[in-house]
């Protein structure tokens, strides 16, 4: 993730932001630049970026801005859009006249438009249905039957010929600590979610019948293994033997598929904490005053190699500060060999895709 600024005070600003919370200005995201906004309004009732505006136009704000405060991406004024670019994915939203759901969904919103900031600087296509039924993304957001989010009527987190489901269970920090511990993972988190249900929805976008999936099969295994009964057996019978020397988590070993997505939510995670930590100027010396950690633009690197190099001393760095700090590893995974090929592959896949879509080399 970028980091930003006010153009109007120079304070830095939260992605989420919508307002600058030293001067006031108000704030926009600008996707197709990627670049959070001052504004200001004009006469002709619109609201023009104060800097990063390469159209000269004005903008109007999502109509979750406007009625729930949920949102801050900006429409173009000659758009008949009434949502930006990330809430015209969603299918179904829960119930906000129900005020306790209105937190929970707006947690679940700033995740996607995470997600969506790391699939559009990757290059890749981020379609609606209505522009792709076939190829088109879209979101549901759904609230199990029991208010007390207990297991029985529950609404299934997953994916389904590119709609991503997310329980709304998930934005409740108390009721997905509670999960965690219950399926014995080391990491559960809003985001986590939709990076790896995302890589289900670019599997089939990139790699089912294409020419990557024969070294798909030999990297993973082959994914017309029965899925049910590899799920059923994995949550029965517990993680495959020794998984920890061939796969980047326990649910990864649960099935092809699984390992793929589990492997791309990485490969997303990887990139864009290295580009946080580039942006604001991190850098790590090991003994003799060598450079482990130096800035790179790790969205468009030409290997997962170069990736890789980086991320293990800073992946050092932020769980030695966080275990200083009294608190459990901040990326708490063993990268295996196996693993790391995986990564390479995931990464091949991303750039075969933006070179097909014409993008170039950044």
């Amino acid at each position: 993730m970028k980091a930003f600024n006010c153009q109007l005070c120079s304070q830095p600003t939260y992605f989420e932001n919508d307002r600058c919370l030293s001067c006031g200005s108000q704030l926009g995201y600008l996707p197709d630049v990627h670049s959070l906004v001052a504004l200001a309004q004009h006469a002709d009732g619109l609201l023009y970026p104060l800097a990063n505006n390469p159209r000269n136009q004005g903008y109007r704000v999502c109509l979750n801005t406007s009625e729930w405060h949920a949102c801050n991406w900006l429409i173009a004024a000659d758009s008949d859009a009434v949502y930006c670019r990330s809430c015209c994915l969603n299918e179904i939203i829960p119930d906000l006249s129900v005020a306790s759901n209105v937190p929970l969904w707006t947690k679940l919103e700033a995740g996607k438009r995470r997600l969506l900031y790391s699939l559009l600087r990757l290059g890749l296509p981020v379609l609606s249905k209505a522009e792709s039924p076939e190829k088109g993304l879209a979101f549901r957001f759904l609230k199990d039957i029991s208010a007390s989010f207990r297991e029985n009527n529950t609404v299934l987190t997953g994916h389904s010929k590119g709609i991503i489901t997310i329980n709304l269970a998930e934005a409740d920090d108390a009721e997905r600590e509670r999960r965690r511990l219950d399926l014995n993972e080391v990491y559960r988190t809003v985001l986590g979610h939709f990076r790896h249900e995302s890589g289900h929805h670019y599997w089939q976008l990139l790699v089912a019948n294409s020419a990557a999936q024969a070294q798909f099969r030999q990297l993973f295994g082959d994914e017309r293994v029965d899925y049910d009964t590899a799920i059923g057996n994995h949550y029965g019978s517990g993680p495959k033997p020794g998984w920890e020397s061939r796969y980047i988590t326990a649910y990864a070993s649960s099935h092809p598929l699984e390992d793929w997505a589990e492997s791309w939510a990485h490969f997303v995670t990887i990139v864009d904490s290295l580009e946080t930590a580039t942006e604001f100027g991190v850098v790590i010396t090991g003994n003799g005053s060598k450079q482990l950690f130096a800035p790179l633009d790790s969205y468009w690197s030409t290997t997962f190699d170069e990736l890789l190099e980086q991320w293990l001393p800073l992946t050092y760095a932020v769980n030695s500060i966080n275990r200083s700090s009294g608190h459990g590893d901040l990326y708490p995974f063993v990268l295996c060999r196996p693993a790391i090929q995986k990564l390479r592959f995931v990464q091949q896949v991303v750039r075969n895709a933006r070179f097909n879509l014409g993008q170039g080399a950044g």
